[in-house]
């Protein structure tokens, strides 16, 4: 069988982690000669489905890429490396940096022009068919029958998170013919869908934006709090907090699910029964906005005690989330566990790389999934490039 070309890496996706994983890969270019003396091949090769890298990238953070979090311990790292290829950072609330020129255009630009300064082959518009381990090489065949040898792979094939920009989740498959075990991927950092008996509600808050805490209750259980902006929707709840407590709905399973809104969080339930029983109709409008004020008052009768139990605990019955369209990230995918994280190194294939959402790690909202992808694809090329130096 013919081989089209050989090399020393080779990365499937050309998203945040595989750019990353490419770029720093390609710093140290050298020719690989394998132990029979044969040419190894020289180079780094990226394979990207689409008709350009960073699609996806150029949606997060509606567009700003919030590309790492002050909280995250490769932040430092992270924006060092952004500076060295041209891009300034700015720090905003919660930690969040984002280009100064507030456009990802800026990020997937600059790692595109490093890639291509260093030499990588990006190779667009070429889906990856299958791939195997042959000898000493990874052997991958593209939809389109090109075949490539490389001493080193790397998987940065991304999730199922947003299929509009090319994640399908094709690498779970690659992951598992090298016998790797896949948790079951799930839409994370979505919107919530509630059940149809609170759709009543729901038309009567649409497009409502109210900061709160909200709580996921799953059975008995609260298994997780998170504090934001909560948007009321035709047929659910979204917002950041939302988002955020979306990646604990992998628990739910057959059990009853539910969403408490606090929002008063700073104030006691007895001090808001107190306000309540001076002037109800004011003070509810003094919390909340008009119309869940309105509800509350619907909902409670003018009782001052069930109002004031309703602004610090107003439930919402979950049935489940939107779909893999709406969802920013992907919960579930190869367990970390079966990889070294240090060099992102496959425990059970030598040579063999992960880097970014294919991973089973999904973040909160403000910066720590482009972290990861940026940072674990990072690490991937470094290392594998080292892998097959040393083959």
């Amino acid at each position: 069988m013919a081989v089209d070309g050989k090399f020393a890496v080779a990365v499937i996706g050309g998203g945040a982690a595989g750019m990353a994983a490419s770029a720093v890969a390609a710093e140290y270019p050298r020719r690989i000669v394998d132990g029979d003396g044969e040419d190894g091949g020289e180079g780094i090769l990226c394979l990207e489905r689409n008709d350009a890298p960073g699609r996806k990238l150029l949606a997060t953070g509606n567009g700003r890429c919030n590309l790492t979090n002050a909280a995250c311990s490769e932040s430092k790292e992270l924006l060092l490396f952004f500076r060295k290829i041209g891009v300034l950072t700015r720090l905003e609330e919660g930690g969040r940096f984002y280009p100064y020129s507030g456009q990802a255009t800026a990020v997937r630009n600059s790692l595109y022009v490093e890639m291509k300064r260093r030499g990588v082959d990006l190779r667009c518009n070429s889906p990856v068919k299958s791939v195997r381990r042959e000898e000493r090489y990874f052997e991958i065949e593209t939809e389109g029958g090109e075949i490539f040898r490389a001493i080193a792979l790397v998987l940065a094939t991304g999730g199922k998170a947003g299929p509009q920009y090319g994640s399908f989740g094709d690498g779970y498959a690659f992951a598992r013919s090298f016998g790797h075990s896949v948790v079951s991927p799930l839409p994370a950092l979505v919107r919530m869908v509630c059940e149809e008996g609170q759709r009543h509600r729901l038309r009567a808050l649409k497009g409502v934006r109210v900061k709160c805490e909200a709580a996921l209750w799953i059975g008995v259980s609260a298994v997780g709090r998170a504090s934001g902006e909560l948007q009321f929707t035709e047929d659910g709840l979204s917002g950041i907090c939302i988002f955020d407590l979306s990646r604990y709905m992998r628990m739910k399973g057959s059990q009853v699910c539910r969403v408490e809104l606090d929002f008063a969080p700073e104030t006691e339930e007895r001090m808001l029964i107190n306000l309540l029983s001076d002037n109800r109709a004011a003070s509810l409008s003094g919390v909340v906005p008009d119309k869940i004020a309105a509800l509350i008052d619907s909902e409670t009768k003018g009782n001052p005690r069930a109002a004031a139990r309703m602004l610090k605990h107003m439930e919402f019955p979950v049935a489940g989330t939107k779909g893999w369209k709406d969802a920013q990230v992907t919960s579930g995918g190869v367990p970390l566990s079966e990889v070294n994280t240090g060099t992102m190194e496959s425990k059970l294939i030598r040579g063999l790389f992960f880097a970014g959402e294919i991973l089973d790690y999904d973040g909160a909202c403000g910066g720590f999934n482009l972290n990861w992808a940026f940072a674990t694809g990072l690490k991937a090329g470094r290392s594998a490039l080292g892998s097959a130096a040393n083959a």
